[in-house]
């Protein structure tokens, strides 16, 4: 008689749950399909809930060259996301009574600035004062593309006066988990590549995650793109990986990202009050190598990351038991903003799907009328130009951006996601109104020198 009224219930549920899923796919799928005809996402994206794949699907080519399109084993960069990582070698390190989040970096060495008050600690939480890395200017005119050791590159910022008491701010730094690394290294006497093998990619056997190569061979890798004046689709500033190290040097895939996702939820990679001082926001909802936010009034705890040619975003729901990964080997790529409308797919919220654009062809006698130098009050200056029949724009000393024509009057810039609009004020002066989001700008044509 209970398997008469059970039977039913089940078969309900179940067609939920399909129905459910389906659902989410679908808009899923119609929301990065549109990113991707503006040219703002190609990459690959998991949506789980409940411990089950409910979407996964590629876009876009994983190499322009070879066409190789991008997939659920496509390997990416990504960027930050590596802290995660790297925090959590470091609560394994203190498992196993190697080190303490509360010893001072001058325990590993000894003549580290200020090293007696900085503690592992601060820089879990980018509480320490240290100077970002990429923050300096020698960083992307000569170190981002040299090779390196942890060593070399400690020293590189090791001397810098501290931004502030350790643990008195918060101030994002790729340096402090340059230093993890090295101290991870120099409390086991072990490479770094090998304890994020030992704690982690063998425990949860990810086959296509690790430290990323300059020339490392696999037919499953990505590679990265940028947008420039020239081509929309433009190889990335070359990155020697060797600098970033647990910072952003890591490579992986939307499988094996949500393999560690399911690893956090149990015991398998972290006892309990290993992952509760990991996930305790220390300042600025940033914890130890994740963020501990509120996301469309739900917990979430994540973490993004962009290298040159890549962006990446891991997102958990841990109440809902959700999880969402993004990964792109395109630097344009709207990663926030597809990332939070995906989450409001799944959560049944209200999401903007992005706005499709035409584009239309303008004589140069046209484009020719919008020429000029145009200012903004007690700001820089555009300056326009025509440049092979057209309308281009360069802010200052950058580099020129294309003004694609939507109309006579409205151009959209691709580069920075902007629309602008061409008109004469009541003095018959032209102006230029730039709209990005809901900021506004008014540039005026000035007279030609």
């Amino acid at each position: 008689m209970i398997a008469k009224f059970v039977l039913p219930l089940l078969t309900a549920l179940l067609f939920s749950v399909a129905a459910f899923s389906q659902d989410v796919a679908a808009k899923a799928d119609a929301l990065l399909t549109a990113y991707q005809k503006m040219d703002k996402f190609q990459g690959t994206v998991l949506i789980a809930k409940g411990g089950k794949i409910i979407f996964e699907k590629g876009y876009g080519e994983a190499n322009r060259t070879t066409h190789q399109m991008n997939g659920p084993q496509t390997e990416f960069r990504i960027g930050s996301v590596s802290k995660s990582f790297t925090a959590i070698v470091v609560m394994k390190l203190q498992e196993e009574g190697l080190l303490t989040i509360k010893d001072p970096v001058k325990k590993y060495i000894a003549d580290y600035p200020k090293g007696d008050s900085i503690l592992l600690e601060n820089l879990l939480s980018h509480t320490s004062g240290i100077k970002s890395l990429s923050g300096m200017k020698e960083y992307y005119d000569k170190w981002i593309g040299e090779p390196a050791t942890l060593p070399l590159t400690v020293s590189r910022f090791k001397n810098e006066p501290l931004r502030f008491s350790p643990g008195d701010k918060y101030e994002y730094s790729n340096s402090n988990y340059i230093l993890l690394s090295y101290i991870a290294e120099l409390a086991t006497g072990k490479s770094f590549t090998n304890l994020l093998q030992q704690y982690i990619i063998k425990p949860l056997n990810l086959q296509q995650t690790g430290l990323d190569e300059n020339n490392r061979a696999s037919k499953q890798k990505a590679t990265g793109y940028q947008a420039t004046p020239e081509a929309d689709y433009a190889l990335a500033r070359f990155n020697d990986m060797s600098v970033m190290s647990g910072a952003g040097s890591m490579y992986s895939t939307a499988r094996d990202l949500y393999q560690l996702d399911r690893a956090l939820y149990g015991n398998k990679l972290l006892n309990n009050a290993s992952k509760q001082q990991l996930f305790t926001p220390r300042k600025n909802n940033y914890a130890l190598g994740w963020e501990v936010d509120s996301t469309l009034g739900r917990l979430s705890i994540s973490h993004a990351g962009s290298i040159d040619g890549y962006l990446a975003n891991l997102v958990r729901f841990p109440e809902q038991d959700v999880c969402i990964v993004f990964l792109s080997n395109y630097f344009e790529s709207k990663g926030p903003q597809i990332s939070k409308a995906l989450a409001a797919i799944v959560f049944n919220e209200p999401y903007e799907m992005p706005k499709l654009r035409k584009f239309i062809s303008l004589p140069t006698s046209q484009l020719q009328r919008y020429a000029g130098r145009y200012q903004l009050e007690n700001g820089p200056t555009i300056h326009v130009f025509v440049e092979d029949d057209k309308l281009k724009g360069r802010l200052e000393q950058q580099a020129p951006f294309l003004l694609l024509p939507e109309s006579e009057t409205q151009f959209y810039v691709k580069a920075v996601d902007s629309e602008v609009v061409f008109s004469k004020n009541s003095e018959g002066q032209m102006e230029m109104k730039m709209q990005q989001g809901k900021k506004a700008m008014v540039f005026k044509r000035a007279a030609e020198k």
